[in-house]
């Protein structure tokens, strides 16, 4: 399914579900008087649920370890959709990855129901849910009987209320991870470690990139930067234009000093084949797209191995962080004071906070510039360029007028944020 319907079932199926399941959960709470303790003898299973985004997934790290220090012999389940299955096992931090399908309604509620009979048969006494607007996650949490339900509070989450037995507020001011650390202060849990958890790469991934190395560059060892030109369909306005995008591969490819793979999705081929088709032939001839080639796991190798890696906000950048190699992301719709890695040394953002609308996450379902994003469009490719030869060490040769040309042709484009409720007078 499309984010699209996603949000429309949420709304108009799972809201007016969790308000009606407020009518029988909150009087059954009364009679019931469970025991909500949550002391480290009584607390024996712990669930953590995100169902969409890989970077928050690895955000919840830190709120993840500090469970596991309060409760270290307690047994920890993550549920979340099977596209990040392969993610949360390779952090190491679970013991069990519960997944849905959430590719069709049936599928959803096909592995719902059997997600909800392995959690009543686990009796699970602590559960957090990660997910901040939704009514589907809220109902999950309710229906698996957990003793405690931990969650965030929003005006637009009031359904929540007599559901979860401990809401924390969700304030989009502060730094995500901070955020669900606040899940895990309402258990007693006094932890300030924000540093992502490192993933681990299996022999398997890494033999894989290998042989991937091996007979696509064979006998050549030249260092190569990963270039991520792509976002999920969470918000696809968080990509950088491509037009951009392939100004600074042209420039980086002058220097002939690095490789260049392009990563992404399966689905995000045709995207990034479109892009290499408008490059430079020097740049063509260093230029990989990796689309369709690899696993997450062993592009997860590949990233690991960059000399830099240049990226919109997205997934893939929180795993590069991971790794601790040098990147440079790019934001926009997304404030990175909230969902980047500002501590790390290695991160080099690029950010416009001259643009009225941006950000706009969290705070509409839909972005007000209609897909004309401007605050990525405001993002100077010349910039970034430089930025990279810095970080690589190598010294500014391309030359700078291309990337001021594309830069001006984007800008000529109208922008309109204007939400019309009336159709003009003719």
């Amino acid at each position: 399914m499309r984010l699209h319907h996603k949000i429309i079932i949420d709304r108009f199926i799972g809201k007016p579900l969790a308000f009606l399941l407020n009518g029988v959960v909150w009087p059954l709470g009364k009679i019931a008087r469970i025991n909500h303790d949550d002391s480290v003898q009584n607390v024996k299973t712990i669930a953590v649920a995100k169902l969409l985004g890989m970077g928050s997934i690895l955000r919840a790290t830190p709120m993840v370890r500090a469970l596991k220090q309060r409760y270290p012999s307690a047994k920890f389940i993550f549920i979340t959709t099977l596209k990040n299955k392969s993610l949360v096992e390779s952090l190491g931090l679970m013991d069990e990855c519960l997944c849905l399908r959430d590719t069709s309604p049936v599928f959803l509620l096909m592995d719902t129901l059997g997600l909800l009979f392995k959690l009543w048969r686990y009796r699970v006494d602590l559960y957090f849910d990660l997910e901040v607007y939704s009514a589907l996650s809220t109902i999950l949490a309710t229906l698996s009987l957990s003793r405690n339900r931990y969650g965030f509070y929003r005006t637009s989450t009031a359904f929540r209320v007599g559901l979860n037995t401990h809401l924390v507020y969700f304030n989009d001011a502060q730094h995500i991870s901070k955020i669900y650390l606040q899940l895990a202060r309402a258990c007693g849990i006094k932890n300030i470690d924000y540093k992502v958890s490192k993933i681990r790469l299996s022999p398997q991934a890494q033999s894989d990139l290998k042989m991937w190395m091996h007979k696509h560059q064979p006998g050549e060892k030249r260092p190569y930067i990963v270039i991520n030109p792509n976002a999920s369909d969470l918000l696809l306005e968080r990509r950088w234009p491509s037009s951009y995008f392939v100004s600074l591969i042209n420039a980086l490819a002058i220097h002939q000093t690095h490789s260049i793979y392009l990563v992404g999705s399966a689905s995000e081929y045709d995207y990034v084949h479109t892009l290499t088709t408008q490059l430079s032939p020097q740049a063509q001839g260093l230029t990989f797209n990796t689309c369709r080639e690899f696993s997450l796991e062993t592009a997860m190798a590949l990233i690991a191995g960059a000399g830099l890696m240049v990226t919109n906000d997205s997934g893939l950048y929180h795993i590069a962080i991971s790794f601790e190699i040098p990147v440079i992301s790019l934001w926009g719709p997304v404030s990175p004071s909230h969902y980047a890695d500002i501590h790390n040394e290695n991160n080099f953002i690029f950010y416009s906070q001259e643009v009225y609308c941006s950000p706009c996450v969290h705070q509409t379902d839909f972005p007000p510039c209609k897909g004309n994003n401007v605050c990525m469009k405001s993002i100077h490719p010349k910039e970034v360029y430089l930025k990279a030869c810095k970080v690589l060490k190598i010294s500014p040769k391309a030359e700078l007028l291309a990337l001021e040309e594309t830069y001006a042709r984007e800008q000529t484009q109208d922008f309109d944020i204007i939400i019309r409720t009336r159709k003009k007078h003719l």
